[in-house]
């Protein structure tokens, strides 16, 4: 059996294989950005736009062995049926992969401010208190892994290459922008019925995550768009403490 697509139930949150996928994507990330660094700035946009490209077909990958597995033999190990309540791409830490691919084609102000926040606020997140339960060499391992670091260290290419800067105008945009996303997928769950559950919604993540310390639903999704805002000033405050410093090297702010 390819041990790629046997189900197994082994990860656990701070283990070796988690830090090491963290660290394994870092490096090669970070030697992307360095060969970026050293290059012009035709072949800078080429390099960035491979990187998003990198993390497009990691999703796409992902969603064709869904799929794959789906249309096995139930009697077959490594059937597991497609759940359109939680296995379409529509989580944050999927569509920005596709967000990340557009930006680096066309890049757009506004398009850049979801990806700062979301990713800081969002994917980080989920690298620390990861929604993950098999364990390497499952393709949910690699999949996660190369999505979430890979998002993260996008963003950190991006701003090592100079992206723009962002306001506080900018982050009460992209905040509201999240409610839009949040009614969306409020939607999208309520169509697809009780499964549906994107960007946990529904019901909380079964694996331990930051939810676990709020109320029950429906409180934990408002005291958690709370807490978001008070974090998208978490993830701003280094922006704009760099680039002023950047500006006027004899301020902090």
């Amino acid at each position: 059996m390819n041990a790629y697509l046997q189900p197994n139930k082994n990860f656990c949150v701070g283990s070796f294989e988690h830090w090491i996928a963290v660290v394994v994507v870092v490096i090669l990330c970070l030697a992307t950005t360095r060969w970026a660094k050293k290059s012009d700035s035709k072949k800078q946009n080429s390099i960035t736009r491979g990187f998003a490209w990198v993390l497009v077909i990691n999703v796409l990958v992902w969603q064709l062995i869904k799929s794959y597995v789906s249309f096995l033999p139930p009697t077959d190990i490594a059937y597991v049926k497609y759940n359109w309540g939680e296995d379409l791409p529509l989580n944050p830490c999927n569509w920005l992969a596709f967000l990340a691919l557009y930006y680096s084609i066309t890049p757009q102000k506004w398009l850049w401010n979801i990806l700062y926040f979301f990713v800081w606020v969002f994917t980080f997140n989920a690298i620390i208190t990861p929604a993950l339960t098999e364990n390497f060499p499952h393709y949910n391992f690699c999949k996660f892994w190369i999505s979430h670091t890979g998002l993260v260290m996008f963003v950190i290419h991006l701003l090592l290459l100079g992206a723009p800067r962002i306001s506080i105008k900018n982050l009460f945009q992209t905040y509201g922008i999240l409610q839009i996303f949040v009614l969306l997928c409020i939607t999208i769950n309520s169509v697809i019925g009780v499964q549906g559950n994107y960007f946990f919604l529904r019901t909380k993540p079964l694996t331990e995550s930051i939810l676990d310390i709020l109320g029950p639903w429906p409180w934990y999704i408002i005291q958690g768009d709370i807490i978001v805002l008070g974090l998208f000033f978490v993830a701003w405050l280094p922006h704009r403490i760099l680039r002023n410093k950047e500006h006027n090297p004899a301020r902090i702010l």
